[in-house]
């Protein structure tokens, strides 16, 4: 088990207690090859794969979805023996499974060569860190010709199944790789209790100081004394995972091979995913669930009664009241602690007048010789020799099916999450000898439940003698313990987890949109209303109509103030760094009564922003800034008018790299409709942080790098890009963002002119390559009037108006455009260079009113290629931006005016 994001501060969605309500089961489909199907991917380890034969089963009996089950051959022979018990061996439903086997070895098998007996750690802080050692070291054991085996499997599989929706067992790293990769956004099915998926989402940092690691075995609630080290042991086992060498061999197999995505056991959970864990709230400490985790209650394998599985250990079973020892498929005791074992078994036997049983299974490692408990076998000799006492390497009946006999009293185990579960819902209290991360969770739960005893608290991993006789003596026949544990079993059987978790699995294979976390930024109907606008060729955009503002763009006043707060925002680019530099000069003039300490600190601030790469500072400013969410941003959409379109809506579970075109004199389309928020982007893209990215030379300039701070607006340097596309978002690794990038940049600007759309497209791939190392889909974006709201007037040109729009507020305008002519051609004469000047309104650099149309299209998906990007795979992704950037201009460019003779042209 991993902690999610253990320090970072997750976003408040994440922080609401689920208000679920109980799906409908979507409609019984007629027995068809239209069937959704379903590809479980797992490992074959018995506690891994107990939930999905559970799932299997019930799946089967509802018969509304066809079942694939991907594993090791050795799953096989359980899954048909799950289809015979359960009479589901039928030719109708061994039409509705298919089984394909893996190639490669399996978790166990690779395990089996390191040579250990188990993965067992001391419990506390140190003990906790060794175990996540050992997580993160030793448990995926296989070398990178084993690992890319499995995975190609999988992969093989995924394809030849196509399936609908995939679950994948959170411990089989290669079938959540080759799901991602594949194109699916995974199920995940944890074993484990609902703490190991939200561990880390807890508000107020109560991983710290609220709840107790796992693997720490510190009890709840946490006692003040102990939340220095179980926060500490949280941050260091957070850090220890970052630092792994397995972990970091692992990476370079995947990049070696070129697997995208994140490292498999990076994240606990994600927002836009699903995840079952057989958990249940009741059974675990009280947290904040998110609604897309689903805690289903116990996850248990339906089993054929021992009867009819074994007549003679049914027999036996009821001959008196038995302790059933099951310490799990991973846990192989050396024959020190199976002496311990059975010398606290003697303890209780002795302390017992009356006649009781024990059934104890004892598997032997590999490497174990015949007789290598023998001496554990002589303590209990006598009650072997009368068939008292069973010891058997392994159960071939199911330790469910024995323990709902009703004969088992107590059931000891290590406190794993099939062992634990099973004698929750049958309402057996425990003895739990704990040996490893959640079965010490378990331990603790157990006794806070006070259900049974966390049995080796002194010893543990090992287990003490004494302790344990102890131990059986307060659990057998305590009567509060045993009331306990059977209310417990009956909220366990209101609706048992395996039905949950069908019924929830059935409606994902229906419905695949709800399989991600509702975010509330996502508002079915906006407040504002949407208006809707179509072209000849059947294509529909929508945007914002705000009817509210037409009373005060109808007064008098509104006029002026609109355009004084647009001449200021225009011209803030060359104001502010004048500022900033007089400010510069006058700190340092001596006689001048400023501070030393101001003196200091404004010169070092010059010095800083002017010297460090603007993405070595702090410049991601909160979305949230009050300047990018002032209602006087409404001022400056009315002025031109400036509009926002979108041609579909953009889903919050990706990442976006927005292409604006053309970048005109100064992006001002870009600033009123993707840095502030006043064209309505919340309204049309709900879920999405959004960030218009500059040249470093803005976020360089003192006084103006914080005002364009203050809207979000950061670098668009690489290192930036990546940055803001892999942090952040709804999951804290970019989820939801998307950025904006002039793609013709400063080349476009100088070559910009009204009445044209030339641009600097051909020789950009810089963004196509961002895209394609992130996986963000590419959105193309064309502002129609950018290049309408300055005129530009060369000095060589005939005249004035050969540059000019063609409006009626440019031909009013002839003196003006002389003047500026002949200004231009007097500086050539004196210069000797030939330079444009730029005006607006009244000669001045105030854009003319003149409406802009931010059209934003729809987004081309990009197939992930993080480590290397295939060349020829960057340049079919720019042929095919540049082709859906030109039928946006070309399908929409009569709607929103444009001239005829205007030409889509990539000059560069």
């Amino acid at each position: 088990m991993k902690k999610s994001r253990n320090s970072r501060k997750q976003a408040p969605v994440l922080r609401r207690r689920s208000t679920r309500k109980k799906a409908p089961s979507p409609p019984q489909s007629p027995l068809s090859t239209q069937r959704p199907r379903v590809l479980f991917l797992a490992n074959s380890e018995h506690g891994q794969t107990n939930i999905i034969l559970a799932l299997t089963h019930e799946l089967l009996v509802r018969g509304d979805t066809e079942v694939h089950i991907a594993s090791f051959p050795n799953l096989k022979p359980r899954i048909e023996k799950l289809l015979a018990d359960n009479k589901l061996d039928s030719d109708r439903a061994q039409s509705h499974i298919h089984f394909h086997p893996l190639q490669g070895p399996t978790n166990t098998e690779a395990f089996a060569r390191t040579g250990k007996r188990s993965i067992c750690h001391p419990p506390g802080y140190e003990g906790a860190l060794k175990g996540f050692k050992s997580l993160f070291e030793e448990i995926w054991a296989w070398n990178e010709e084993e690992y890319i085996q499995v995975y190609d499997s999988c992969r093989e599989i995924i394809q030849a199944v196509d399936p609908t929706v995939i679950l994948v067992d959170c411990f089989f790293p290669q079938g959540r790789d080759a799901a991602y990769n594949a194109g699916h956004q995974a199920i995940i099915l944890y074993t484990t209790s609902v703490l190991h998926v939200v561990y880390g989402l807890q508000p107020f940092g109560a991983w710290a100081w609220k709840f107790p690691m796992p693997g720490t075995d510190f009890p709840y609630p946490l006692p003040w004394s102990l939340v220095p080290s179980n926060a500490r042991a949280a941050m260091d086992a957070a850090k220890m995972y970052r630092s792994s060498g397995r972990q970091r061999q692992i990476r370079e197999w995947r990049k070696r091979h070129g697997i995208q995505g994140r490292f498999p056991f990076a994240d606990a959970w994600r927002p836009d995913r699903f995840h079952l864990t057989p958990g249940l709230k009741e059974l675990d400490w009280p947290m904040e669930i998110p609604e897309n985790v689903l805690p289903c209650g116990p996850i248990l394998l339906p089993v054929a009664p021992v009867k009819t599985q074994d007549p003679e250990l049914y027999q036996w079973l009821h001959q008196a009241p038995t302790i059933l020892i099951n310490l799990g498929t991973l846990y192989a005791p050396d024959p020190g602690m199976a002496r311990n074992i059975a010398a606290g078994l003697r303890m209780f036997l002795d302390s017992r007048t009356d006649k009781l049983q024990v059934l104890w299974k004892l598997p032997k490692h590999s490497h174990d010789c015949a007789h290598v408990f023998e001496e554990a076998e002589e303590l209990l000799a006598a009650e072997i020799e009368e068939d008292r006492v069973r010891i058997q390497p392994w159960f071939k009946v199911e330790p469910l099916a024995m323990l709902q006999t009703g004969q088992i009293v107590c059931s000891v185990h290590h406190g794993g999450a099939n062992s634990w579960y099973e004698s929750i819902q049958s309402g057996i209290p425990h003895v739990v000898l704990p040996g490893w991360q959640d079965c010490y969770e378990n331990a603790v739960r157990t006794e806070w439940l006070q259900i049974g005893v966390y049995a080796n608290k002194t010893a543990a991993p090992g287990v003490d003698a004494d302790e344990l006789g102890r131990a059986l003596i307060k659990v057998v026949g305590n009567s509060a313990m045993q009331a306990l544990a059977e209310k417990l079993s009956v909220l366990c059987c209101k609706k048992e987890g395996r039905v949950v978790g069908a019924e929830k699995i059935a409606e994902l294979a229906y419905h695949p949109e709800r399989m991600a976390l509702p975010i509330p930024e996502v508002i079915q109907h906006p407040k504002d209303k949407l208006r809707t606008i179509r072209n000849k060729f059947g294509g529909v955009l929508e945007t914002v109509s705000r009817p509210h503002l037409d009373k005060y763009t109808a007064s008098k006043s509104y006029g002026p103030v609109s355009t004084l707060f647009v001449a200021i925002t225009t011209n803030t680019s060359l104001l502010l760094p004048i500022l900033g530099y007089a400010l510069l000069i006058l700190v340092l003039i001596p006689s001048l009564p400023i501070p030393l300490l101001i003196r200091i600190l404004y010169l070092l601030y010059v010095l800083v922003i002017t010297y460090f790469s603007p993405t070595s500072l702090p410049s991601f400013p909160s979305p949230s800034s009050a300047l990018r969410n002032s209602p006087l941003w409404s001022l400056y959409t009315s002025y031109f008018p400036l509009k926002l379109y979108r041609s579909t809506t953009l889903s919050p579970y990706q990442k976006y790299i927005f292409g604006y075109h053309p970048h005109g004199i100064s992006i001002r389309g870009a600033i009123g409709a993707l840095a502030t928020k006043g064209a309505g982007f919340d309204t049309l893209f709900p879920g999405l942080n959004h960030t218009l990215l500059v040249s470093d030379k803005v976020l360089r300039a003192p006084l103006l790098r914080e005002y364009a701070l203050s809207l979000g607006i950061g670098s668009v340097s690489r290192t930036s890009c990546i940055k803001l596309l892999s942090s952040g978002g709804h999951d804290g690794n970019g989820l939801g963002q998307a950025i904006t990038i002039c793609v013709g940049g400063d080349r476009e600007a100088r070559i910009a002119r009204p009445d044209r759309m030339e641009l600097v497209l051909g020789v950009r791939r810089g963004f196509i390559r961002v895209a394609i190392e992130m996986g963000a889909h590419l959105v193309p974006v064309i502002a129609f009037g950018e290049n309408e709201v300055f005129d530009v007037v060369y000095p060589d040109e005939a005249d004035a108006h050969a540059t000019g729009s063609k409006s009626v507020e440019n031909k009013n305008k002839n003196k003006q455009g002389g003047g500026l002519h002949t200004a231009a051609k007097v500086w050539k004469a004196i210069t000797g260079k030939s330079t444009r000047v730029i005006s607006g309104r009244w000669g001045l650099t105030v854009p003319f009113r003149k409406p802009i149309h931010v059209v934003v299209g729809k987004p081309i998906p990009v197939r992930e290629q993080r480590y290397v990007q295939d060349e020829a795979y960057v340049e079919e992704m720019h042929r095919v931006y540049v082709e859906e950037l030109r039928r946006l201009w070309e399908e929409w460019r009569e709607v929103f005016g444009v001239q005829k003779d205007v030409r889509f042209e990539i000059v560069q």
